[in-house]
């Protein structure tokens, strides 16, 4: 698997998507920095500083960019595969399918959590180039675990949508749009029960983020609700990478089986015997 990952990183290096990946990352702390230029004057806030950018980062990774950019990204990895007509050569290795999918999501794993902290990055660099108060490193180093973490679980959520558009050559750039419909949808499950077990409201929970000022909830997600949303979207995905099957397209060809081989060999050897 190690091997299969290592792969997988050497070809993202050689595709545009990371830089794609890149700039949407980019854009998220710049959006909520310009957001705060633009406004009027009344309703902007005279305190913001850069631990409230931070958090404006936090939000609009979680209601937007992270769901879009990793699911367009694992989708566009996992499709290349197809359009370039080298799923054929890597189930003959031999790598089952399965096996090539976890390898896949695994990769796109880590480059999510890598994503995440740079957009963390860019945000700190944001607020130095444009002087915002209150920049210390402890609320850098405070707000990394949380980004880091943040990362993980919002890409948990959007797991099941990547594996179940994988089926299918070309449908992840439906899934990108799904991925967008359900982060955006956040805003409207405000409390209760739904509130709680929502995934993407579950994965600011699970970091302990405030989203009163945000979604306007009156009452903090419970954490244990939050891990079981959480599990049962992991759950999910794991079915669907179990069921998981080849595109009929990029099957190998199929080699003969023992069975057949043992049969030519009688076959061959019965003209002698008579």
């Amino acid at each position: 698997m190690i091997t299969l990952i290592k792969t997988e990183f050497q070809k993202i290096k050689r595709y545009h998507i990371l830089l794609i990946g890149m700039i949407g990352m980019t854009c998220s702390p710049l959006l909520q920095f310009l957001s705060q230029l633009i406004i009027n004057e009344e309703l902007r806030d005279p305190h913001y500083n850069f631990a409230a950018l931070i958090k404006n980062t936090i939000w609009g990774n979680t209601q937007i960019f992270m769901p879009v950019l990793f699911t367009l990204t694992a989708g566009y990895l996992i499709n290349r595969e197809h359009t370039d007509d080298t799923l054929k050569n890597i189930l003959t290795v031999p790598v089952s399918y399965r096996r090539f999918l976890c390898g896949k999501l695994l990769s796109v794993g880590i480059l999510s959590v890598l994503f995440g902290i740079y957009s963390l990055i860019v945000a700190a660099v944001t607020s130095v180039l444009a002087h915002l108060p209150d920049i210390r490193f402890a609320v850098f180093m405070r707000a990394l675990p949380q980004m880091a973490v943040l990362s993980v679980c919002v890409y948990i959520v959007v797991l099941p949508i990547i594996t179940f558009c994988s089926r299918k050559p070309g449908l992840f750039m439906t899934g990108s749009v799904v991925s967008f419909l359900a982060g955006y949808c956040v805003l409207f499950f405000k409390q209760g029960l739904l509130r709680n077990i929502y995934p993407f409201s579950a994965a600011l929970t699970v970091i302990g983020f405030d989203t009163s000022d945000y979604a306007g909830t009156a009452q903090k997600g419970s954490m244990p609700l939050a891990l079981l949303s959480l599990a049962a979207i992991l759950l999910i995905s794991a079915i669907l990478i179990l069921t998981a099957e080849a595109p009929k397209g990029a099957l190998p060809p199929h080699k003969s089986s023992r069975r057949s081989v043992t049969r030519q060999r009688e076959s061959a050897r019965s003209p002698a015997k008579r």
